[in-house]
């Protein structure tokens, strides 16, 4: 279970170890360690040890089964329940998302399945790193974050389909989005997801605009004429009203050097990681926290900042000629396939 399930007294501890119940102030608080004290774990007594990034006996990182996923299938458990609690929709959407794609492919080819195909789809929702905590037995340092404790994630939320018809797309708007940006679509019934970038945003009353901001309800239309390189007859299938829309997070140095942490720790956790490796970028990180801050960047226009995916709209991918064997590769693509899995995912909405 995860600290943040457990119930807690806080205790006051004097300096010569006996515990007592009193009355806290500014005046007598410097004379006391303060632990916790947890509802199954009575006289066991845990020092909560704090600095600027908190407190560390609470700073666990994100439960996260994805690598036991095939285990559970084995055993004929056929009810899996997402932890919702407190979460966005966009969370919601694609945690499901990801572990339905795991499921359907465990049951087509259990003997190549491998939970690595699906982690970079939970590395896109808010986490603050992911652990098996107590599922294998007794917990590892490698469980807590140290160093920051924040919530970090590679893409973030930026809108949802409220209407789709033959003629354009209709999103309403849930982050700043700017002239250049890319917006993926997380079709819920397609492997593929939908990507468009966007030089200008048409609103719902027909004002255009080169950036556009949440709040007040704010949509945008964008024709389908738009989406260029996808089969216009599958497209009104491949994102109906209600698909969550994402776009690339823009992220300090210090933020990237965190979720490159987390993935060793991860991996060390799975035993398959470098503890060398796991020091070098803990080093790497706790250096680049304490240098000054730098400013969230990610090119959006110009030759450098087209990600080679073939976005529809892309003027790069489409005219630049470093991207013509991309171009042919893409023509070649077969697009829209359908998750095995929908007609199921649709009855447990």
């Amino acid at each position: 279970a995860h600290s943040c399930r457990w119930h807690y007294k806080v205790k006051l501890q004097l300096k010569d170890g006996t515990s007592k119940e009193i009355e806290l102030n500014d005046q007598n608080k410097e004379l006391f360690n303060f632990l916790l004290e947890e509802d199954y774990r009575p006289g066991e007594l845990m020092e909560i040890e704090e600095d600027a990034h908190g407190s560390y006996i609470l700073n666990a990182k994100d439960l996260c089964l994805m690598p036991k996923l095939d285990a559970y299938l084995n055993l004929g458990i056929d009810s899996l329940k997402v932890e919702g609690r407190n979460k966005s929709a966009y969370y919601a959407a694609v945690v499901a998302r990801a572990y339905r794609m795991a499921i359907d492919d465990w049951y087509a080819d259990p003997e190549s399945w491998s939970y690595e195909d699906y982690m970079d789809e939970l590395l896109s929702v808010p986490n603050r790193g992911f652990t098996l905590a107590f599922h294998d037995g007794r917990l590892q340092n490698l469980a807590h974050n140290y160093e920051d404790a924040h919530s970090l994630s590679t893409y973030e939320f930026a809108g949802w389909v409220t209407a789709v018809n033959t003629e354009f797309v209709e999103v309403e708007i849930k982050n700043r989005i700017l002239a250049g940006d890319v917006l993926e679509f997380v079709s819920p019934g397609y492997r593929d997801t939908v990507r468009i970038r966007l030089y200008e945003f048409a609103l719902a009353d027909g004002t255009v605009r080169d950036a556009v901001h949440p709040g007040q309800g704010t949509r945008i239309r964008i024709p389908l004429a738009q989406f260029d390189r996808e089969d216009p007859d599958s497209l009104l299938d491949r994102i109906p009203t209600e698909t969550v829309v994402r776009k690339d997070r823009l992220l300090r140095q210090d933020e990237w050097n965190r979720l490159k942490l987390d993935n060793e720790a991860q991996q060390l956790e799975l035993g398959q990681g470098n503890d060398a490796a796991y020091e070098k970028k803990r080093v790497k990180l706790a250096a680049s926290m304490q240098a000054a801050p730098q400013p969230k960047r990610a090119p959006r226009q110009g030759a450098e900042g087209c990600c080679g995916k073939g976005c529809n709209g892309c003027l790069i991918f489409a005219h630049d000629p470093v991207f013509e064997e991309a171009r042919s590769a893409l023509e070649e693509k077969k697009m829209g396939e359908r998750l095995s899995g929908v007609h199921r995912l649709a009855r447990t909405r």
